[in-house]
């Protein structure tokens, strides 16, 4: 017995194909989802029914990313589009992992691109354009750009770009830093 009708996988895919590309994998797999699920409680709720499915605590059911406000109305200040997140951050239900790749050959210069970007994808997750010291030191080292002797320099010859430099603090972006980071995002997408 079929859980799903091929008249009901038939719109499925057709709605998915109205959403632009680069969303369709993912809106596919929502739409499916949610009808699997609909389908299977139901069935359940139903006494003689009877199903080969599996029950609902083996079928994990995932939330929609939300982005937080704070990262809408940096996008939306500076002109740029949500879409552009997807090509920096890969995101799998509530978890976040960096893909990009910065293209600077100077430590301080990395250093301070990593600083930013770190901060954007702790925005994406709690909602605070912050990043900390010892997160930043340790991205540094794995990308082979950490400077030991002028890493705290270097962030204090950007001070500009952080509200406050605190050894005890998370780095904030301040609004020259937002500014800065929209300009990394340009710089980066090609």
């Amino acid at each position: 017995m079929s859980i799903i009708t091929t008249e009901e996988l038939q719109k499925i895919v057709e709605l998915a194909k109205t959403v632009p590309e680069e969303f369709r994998q993912k809106c596919f797999e929502l739409l499916l989802g949610h009808t699997l699920n609909t389908r299977q409680s139901a069935t359940q709720t139903t006494p003689s029914a009877t199903t080969n499915a599996l029950p609902s605590s083996a079928t994990p059911t995932q939330k929609p990313f939300i982005m937080p406000i704070d990262v809408k109305a940096f996008l939306s200040q500076y002109g740029l589009d949500e879409s552009i997140l997807w090509k920096f951050f890969l995101f799998d239900g509530n978890e976040i992992r960096s893909i990009y790749q910065l293209q600077v050959t100077k430590k301080a210069r990395a250093q301070i691109q990593h600083a930013l970007m770190m901060a954007l994808e702790n925005a994406i997750t709690t909602g605070q354009f912050q990043v900390v010291i010892e997160n930043l030191r340790s991205r540094c080292d794995e990308q082979k750009c950490y400077d030991a002797t002028n890493f705290t320099k270097n962030i204090k010859d950007n001070a500009s770009l952080f509200k406050s430099i605190a050894n005890d603090q998370p780095l904030l972006l301040s609004p020259d830093g937002k500014s800065e980071l929209a300009e990394l995002l340009e710089q980066l997408k090609g």
